[in-house]
């Protein structure tokens, strides 16, 4: 659906929703308040006259795209860290968000969000995903799980205000031990203790191996992908509408659609 139709369907979708409320006041004998739905009909009425006649053609064309005819080369080890990270989150997006759902060996369960999950290969089918440490050199909890019981759902979650908050709940630190589950308020499927049920799909995957990465201290995970979790019955050709993180912490489903800033995987420190 183009934007002229999508803009289209709302105002007439806007004006039955009135209509609604202009019967139910004259149902309940309040005509005289009805005037204010009047002229927002008429309003929206004459927007959609202007689109479909081409006069608001100007608000439907696209902005034009930049090139790098002027452009400038920032050399990256001079950058600061948190710079450096904004720009690579900026430009190399939009990046599907991954709710992987793990546990230890003794069954504690954990969660963690993740845009670094990546498919490399389909046959055999490969992810492959990036591991950080904290301060104190300990890595995500993630990883230790994917090591001992070498098994993990990677979720894709809706494109809500929720799942928003229940991602940036899963990304604050907690004590090891305590689960995020706890805190986000996601339930667990009677299919698969692992499996969220709020999740729009799945991707079940077996842990192959991790692997250093050169001068850094993140570590590179070779996931398999062993299952697929979908109520879909045909391929979603057009992709999923699911959480992205498109720029630097921001979840959004587009570019140019709502977006939500997640910042409690920095703990105590929040960055502008």
């Amino acid at each position: 659906m183009d934007r002229k139709a999508i803009v289209l369907d709302y105002l007439r979708k806007c004006n039955a929703y009135a209509e609604k409320s202009i019967s139910r006041k004259q149902e309940r004998g309040e005509s005289e308040q009805t005037s204010p739905w009047t002229s927002y009909i008429e309003f929206n009425e004459h927007a959609i006259e202007e689109i479909n006649n081409g006069t608001l053609n100007h608000w439907f064309t696209p902005m034009p795209t930049s090139n790098l005819e002027n452009a400038k080369r920032l050399e990256v080890e001079s950058i600061e860290h948190a710079e450096r990270a904004g720009w690579l989150s900026g430009l190399l997006s939009p990046r599907p968000l991954v709710l992987a759902s793990t546990q230890d060996e003794d069954g504690n369960k954990n969660l963690a969000p993740y845009t670094s999950v990546m498919a490399v290969s389909t046959r055999p089918p490969l992810l492959i995903a990036s591991f950080s440490c904290n301060r104190e050199g300990r890595y995500r909890d993630t990883l230790h799980n994917l090591r001992s019981t070498k098994r993990a759902i990677l979720h894709l979650m809706p494109s809500t205000l929720d799942a928003v908050k229940a991602v940036d709940e899963t990304a604050a630190p907690v004590p090891h031990g305590e689960s995020e589950w706890n805190l986000a308020g996601l339930t667990a499927s009677p299919l698969d203790p692992l499996l969220v049920n709020e999740a729009v799909a799945a991707l079940e995957v077996e842990f192959i191996e991790d692997r250093p990465l050169p001068d850094a201290v993140a570590r590179l995970a070779v996931l398999r992908v062993t299952g697929l979790w979908t109520t879909e019955s045909d391929i979603p050709a057009n992709g999923l509408d699911i959480l992205c993180q498109h720029g630097h912490d921001r979840l959004s489903p587009a570019p140019d659609a709502w977006g939500e800033k997640v910042l409690k995987h920095y703990g105590s420190k929040k960055l502008p």
